[in-house]
This record gives C-alpha cells, sequence and structure tokens, in this order.
C-alpha cells in the first residue's frame, strides 16, 4: 500500500487539504485575515476532500472505485477554489494568500495520483490476459 507513488501523491493531497482547511490563510483584507472556517461551504469542501483523499489511500484492492474516489476529491477541491475564488471577489480590498492555491495543489496531486492508478489498472489487465 505505502510502496506506491499514488499512496504518496494521496497522503500529499490529504495534507495540504487539511493545511489549507485548518493553518493557512485563504484571503485577507487590510484588518483581517480569513481562513477556511471563516466559510461554512469553503470549509465543508475542503473537509469532504481531505476524507475522500484519505480514504482512497484504503481502497487500494479496489482500483476502480478507488479512482472513483480520488475523482470525487478532485471535484470538492475545484468547488473549494470556487468557493475561494468567490469569497475573494465578494470581499472589497481582499488579496489571495498562500491558503488560496491549496485547492490547486491538491488537485494536481490528485491527477498524479489517479494516472498512477490507471497505469496499475493496466498493469493488471495485461496480465490477466496472460494468464
Amino acid at each position: 500500500m505505502i510502496q506506491r507513488i499514488q499512496t504518496l501523491y494521496l497522503f500529499c493531497a490529504a495534507i495540504i487539504s487539511t493545511l489549507g482547511a485548518f493553518i493557512l490563510p485563504l484571503y485577507a483584507t487590510t484588518s483581517e485575515v480569513f481562513r477556511a472556517t471563516a466559510g461554512m461551504y469553503t470549509f465543508l469542501t475542503f473537509g469532504l476532500g481531505m476524507s475522500l483523499f484519505s480514504g482512497a489511500v484504503l481502497l487500494y484492492s479496489n482500483r476502480k472505485f478507488q479512482l472513483i474516489v480520488v475523482r470525487l476529491g478532485m471535484l470538492s477541491a475545484l468547488a473549494a477554489m470556487g468557493f475561494i475564488i468567490q469569497a475573494i471577489l465578494a470581499t472589497e480590498g481582499a488579496a489571495a494568500r498562500w491558503g488560496a492555491a491549496a485547492p490547486f495543489l491538491s488537485i494536481v496531486f490528485a491527477y498524479l495520483a489517479s494516472k498512477g492508478i490507471q497505469k496499475d489498472e493496466k498493469k493488471v489487465r495485461s496480465l490477466d490476459r496472460l494468464r
């Protein structure tokens, strides 16, 4: 399980989602710094992505379902990115911070993990043909 590279990518995506949800500031105005906990939908999408990426690590024996879960996590990170952009545009004088890049990085790592999962599935199918 751990020796597969896509597992490491999924761990990275889950950790980045966790950092984006709890630690990193998403955007700031001149007087305040906003984190994901400031908006309910942003926090929920970060939490959903975090749980989907973490859960996908445990689904290593069922690669098709693992791929679906990873893609749902990517969709959740995309929704989080949309909520962040909407919040920045709605707030007067807001500027993006490092946490605003967290969903993008999660999507990148999830994409790399999905490519690894697809490669494993292709390898297993080719071995099944040989039997």
